[in-house]
């Protein structure tokens, strides 16, 4: 289900008059009230211990569940990238991090609860600060660990813009 199929009455003056515009608008044809379907933020941390090992999530929820992951998550109103990052990965996994070099974005697409999602998500190298409280909120991930670049496999992460990250930064 794509998000315009969500949208059924114009939050602006309650009528049953919403239409599509374009590739990424509705529009109320009563009170002319515009909703654009633009991206969500995401941020992932490539996180690297002093072996060079990366540092990788299993993914305990939909979508991709059971999957390898990159620590990360949606970026919360009025929070940079960078802040996402930092607050995900002390969420996930109770460290401290901190980015050092933005890398890339790639826009992502999946569906959530029946509803097609189009974030937009932004890559960091990060450091880690402090990583003597690391242990796995098992709320957000079922397991962590740290694989040598030998042993990536971008089959191996679930959400397209990771297995794309793993490739581009890997070189696979």
């Amino acid at each position: 289900m794509d998000i315009s199929d969500i949208y059924k009455f114009c939050p602006v003056c309650g009528k049953k008059a919403l239409k599509i515009v374009g590739k990424n608008k509705i529009a109320c044809t009563d009170c002319g009230h515009e909703i654009y379907i633009n991206p969500t933020i995401g941020g992932a941390a490539l996180v690297f211990d002093d072996e060079g090992r990366l540092l990788v999530v299993k993914r305990s929820k939909e979508p991709a569940k059971g999957s390898w992951d990159l620590p990360g998550g949606f970026v919360e109103v009025r929070e940079t990238v960078e802040e996402g990052i930092i607050r995900e990965v002390r969420e996930e996994l109770n460290i401290e991090v901190e980015p050092q070099e933005y890398l890339f974005s790639i826009p992502n697409h999946y569906v959530y609860k029946n509803l097609e999602r189009y974030p937009l998500d932004f890559f960091f190298k990060c450091k880690i600060k402090d990583m003597s409280q690391l242990k796995v909120d098992e709320s957000e991930n079922s397991a962590y660990t740290f694989l040598s670049p030998s042993e990536i496999k971008y089959q191996d992460f679930g959400l397209s813009s990771i297995q794309q990250t793993i490739k581009r930064y890997f070189k696979q």
